[in-house]
């Protein structure tokens, strides 16, 4: 088996963290390498948000369910389906007329690129010996979490 079907099937959840500091290369290697991820139209469908604020931390680990782990967590990276960012760019450099807008399809593939990025980041972070876990509990309260 090689290297990287290996580090697929050996790569779990963690919701235990040790509190040893994430370097800034592997975090910036982790971004980079979502950003890598193949993209409906290479359009990027996506926004990564890079949560920092240890207070905004603290609420997404209460409004996530009360998953207190999250909380602990070195790194915390939002994923969003952006179809919104991709439009607006658009409109910036065509003629607003001939824009398709945004549809249900739209929404889908925005979705399918957010998971794809994700998916490498956690895999590019469990390479790196980093444990990680998807917090599906981010869209019960969204209208808490988009504050």
């Amino acid at each position: 088996m090689n290297d990287i079907i290996r580090l697929l099937f050996e790569r779990k959840s963690v919701r235990v963290y040790t509190q040893q500091k994430i370097a800034t290369e592997d975090k910036k290697l982790i971004i980079d390498a979502a950003i890598q991820a193949p993209t409906a139209g290479n359009l990027h469908l996506y926004s990564i948000i890079d949560v920092t604020d240890r207070q905004i931390i603290d609420q997404l680990a209460i409004h996530c369910d009360h998953q207190a782990f999250i909380a602990q967590a070195e790194m915390v990276l939002i994923f969003c389906a952006d179809y919104q960012r991709t439009y607006d760019g658009f409109t910036l450099t065509q003629v607003a007329e001939t824009i398709q807008k945004p549809r249900l399809g739209d929404l889908l593939l925005a979705c399918n690129d957010a998971i794809i990025a994700a998916q490498n980041a956690v895999v590019a972070a469990s390479s790196l010996g980093i444990g990680s876990c998807y917090i599906g509990d981010i869209l019960e309260n969204y209208e808490l979490n988009a504050e």
